[in-house]
C-alpha cells in the first residue's frame, strides 16, 4: 500500500488562513470604530508579515536561482546578437555611402538602389524626358 505525499514530488499542500481574530475587540479603552479600524491594521499587517515569508521562500530556491542563471546567459547572447546586427546595419549604410560618394566622384548620377527597392516605372502622367533614356536604365536593373 503506498500513500502518495505531495510534499515528496515539491508540491506543497496549500495553506489555509486562519480566521483572524481581532486583538482589540473588546478593549475598554477604545471605542467600537478604533477596535475596527486596529483590527483592520493588526489583520494587514499579518498579511504582509504572510506575503513576505512566501516571498524570501520563493526567491531563495534552487530553482530561483538556475533561472536566473540562464537568464543572465540569454542576456549576454542577446547583446552579442543586438551588436553584431547593428555592425551590419552599419556596414550597409556605409557601403551605400560609399557607392554614392564613388558614383558622384566619377560625374555620374548616383544610381545606387536599396537592396530591397524594385526599379518601377514612372507613372503615364509624369513627364517623360527621353523614352529612350528610361528604356536603358530599367534594362540595366533587370
Amino acid at each position: 500500500m503506498s500513500t502518495s505525499n505531495h510534499d515528496d514530488v515539491g508540491v506543497k499542500a496549500e495553506t489555509t488562513t486562519p480566521v483572524f481574530q481581532n486583538p482589540y475587540e473588546g478593549h475598554r479603552s477604545l471605542s467600537a470604530s478604533e477596535q475596527q479600524v486596529l483590527g483592520e491594521y493588526a489583520r494587514l499587517a499579518a498579511t504582509l508579515r504572510r506575503v513576505a515569508n512566501l516571498s524570501t521562500q520563493l526567491s531563495s530556491s534552487a530553482l530561483h536561482t538556475d533561472v536566473l542563471n540562464e537568464l543572465r546567459a540569454i542576456e549576454r547572447k542577446m547583446g552579442l546578437v543586438l551588436t553584431l546586427f547593428k555592425a551590419s546595419v552599419w556596414a550597409i549604410v556605409m557601403q551605400q555611402t560609399d557607392g554614392e560618394e564613388d558614383a558622384e566622384d566619377m560625374g555620374q548620377e548616383a544610381d545606387v538602389m536599396p537592396y530591397d527597392t524594385i526599379a518601377e516605372e514612372p507613372e503615364e502622367d509624369e513627364v517623360d524626358v527621353e523614352p529612350a533614356a528610361r528604356a536603358a536604365r530599367v534594362s540595366r536593373w533587370q
